[in-house]
């Protein structure tokens, strides 16, 4: 979040500018944002001579500005992204090679941005949900709750606040239980006042929730 630069021009510096052809390039339990306009969240992007194959976007908190953009100058193959939560932000899959190979696109959340998937061959698209600014809301929150797959102490959580409630009963099973000491951390002020910190009185956290979109890290312990 907030690196890069600005220039006369745009912003400069995305979040994640990557790109790859042999293996699986995973992006899994990011929480992306940028600050200027021109840069990316995610950018797996190159000319007509990179490579940008075999990816798997999944389980990624994306939100307030930067598009989330797979694709490139060449043909792409094996593109996936799955389980992932934009908020004003858009995911583009293709960008201008003339045509791309397959994509497959399940169970992600765009809010306030749109789903582009261009000149493919092959697409699954399955249960991804899309709600662009205006639209009407559901009549219940969304909660998003990412056990980190490489912290056993830390979590991400995002809620989609529809009805504007205070405050949201987040399940936090496997991850949290009572006696537990627990802290909800700004992605961006990580190491500032804590949003909510105290001891868990079972396995479901009351989040605060002031805005429509609220993204925490929680982090168990001292």
């Amino acid at each position: 979040y907030f690196q890069g630069y600005l220039e006369p021009d745009r912003g400069h510096g995305h979040c994640i500018y990557t790109q790859n052809k042999d293996g699986v390039k995973t992006i899994s339990n990011c929480i992306l944002s940028c600050m200027f306009d021109g840069t990316y969240t995610l950018h797996a992007y190159g000319s007509a001579r990179a490579d940008v194959d075999n990816y798997l976007a999944v389980d990624n908190i994306v939100y307030e500005k930067g598009p989330f953009l797979i694709g490139g100058g060449k043909p792409s193959h094996h593109i996936r992204a799955h389980r992932n939560y934009l908020y004003g932000v858009s995911m583009r899959i293709g960008y201008d090679a003339p045509e791309n190979e397959d994509c497959e696109l399940k169970d992600n959340l765009i809010v306030n941005g749109e789903l582009q998937i261009k000149k493919y061959k092959t697409v699954v698209n399955e249960n991804n949900v899309t709600l662009k600014a205006g639209d009407k809301r559901p009549p219940a929150p969304r909660i998003v709750f990412l056990p980190n797959r490489y912290d056993e102490n830390r979590a991400h959580v995002a809620v989609f606040n529809f009805p504007k409630v205070p405050e949201v009963g987040v399940k936090m099973e496997k991850f949290l239980k009572a006696g537990d000491k627990v802290r909800l951390l700004n992605p961006k002020d990580f190491y500032g006042k804590p949003a909510w910190e105290g001891q868990a009185a079972s396995d479901t956290l009351n989040v605060p929730t002031p805005n429509e979109f609220n993204v925490y890290v929680a982090v168990k312990g001292k």
